[in-house]
C-alpha cells in the first residue's frame, strides 16, 4: 500500500512592508503597467538590480545598507483589481523575497489608489533582527516607495498624452 509522504512545510517567520499613492489614471492603464514586466526596469526604484523578465517570471536582487535579497517570482493576473507576483505555488525557487502584491482601489473612472504589499523573509543571525528594525525595514519601505512614485508619474505622463476619443 502506498501511503504518500506530505508535503515538508516551509518553516520561516516571514515579513512585510507596504505603500500606497494615488494615480490619476483608469486602474486598467495601471494594471496594463504593472503586467508589463518587460518594462519594469524603467520605473523601479536603484535599490532594484539584475532585473530580468520573461514568460511570466520576473528576477531581481533587492540591494539594500548591508544586506541584499534576491526574488524569482512569478505573475499571477487572476484577479482583475491586482497583480500578485509570488514564488510557485510549492515553495520552489529561489531568494527570499516570497511576493509583492500591487490592489487596485477605483476611485473614480480617472483615478486609482494602488498599494502594494512586499513579503518578505527577515534578516537572520545574532543580530539580525536588529538590523531589521534599525535599517532594512525603513531601506525596504523606500524602496517601494520610491518605484510606486515613479510608476506614477510614468503612467500619468504617458495617459495625459494618449488621445482622447
Amino acid at each position: 500500500e502506498f501511503i504518500p509522504q506530505p508535503a515538508v512545510a516551509r518553516r520561516v517567520t516571514l515579513h512585510s512592508v507596504r505603500e500606497d499613492i494615488h494615480i490619476h489614471a483608469p486602474y486598467l492603464v495601471i494594471r496594463e503597467r504593472l503586467l508589463a514586466i518587460a518594462k519594469h526596469d524603467e520605473w523601479l526604484a536603484d535599490h532594484f538590480h539584475d532585473y530580468e523578465a520573461g514568460d511570466g517570471e520576473l528576477e531581481f536582487t533587492l540591494v539594500l545598507p548591508g544586506h541584499s535579497q534576491a526574488g524569482r517570482l512569478q505573475v499571477d493576473d487572476s484577479d482583475q483589481f491586482g497583480v500578485r507576483y509570488h514564488r510557485d505555488e510549492n515553495g520552489n525557487g529561489s531568494g527570499e523575497i516570497e511576493e509583492i502584491s500591487w490592489a487596485l482601489h477605483v476611485e473614480t473612472a480617472q483615478d486609482a489608489h494602488l498599494t502594494v504589499e512586499a513579503v518578505y523573509q527577515p534578516r537572520k543571525g545574532l543580530l539580525g533582527p536588529l538590523f531589521e528594525i534599525v535599517v532594512l525595514r525603513s531601506q525596504r519601505t523606500q524602496a517601494l516607495r520610491e518605484s510606486l512614485w515613479n510608476l506614477k508619474r510614468l503612467i500619468e505622463r504617458e495617459y495625459e498624452r494618449r488621445p482622447i476619443f
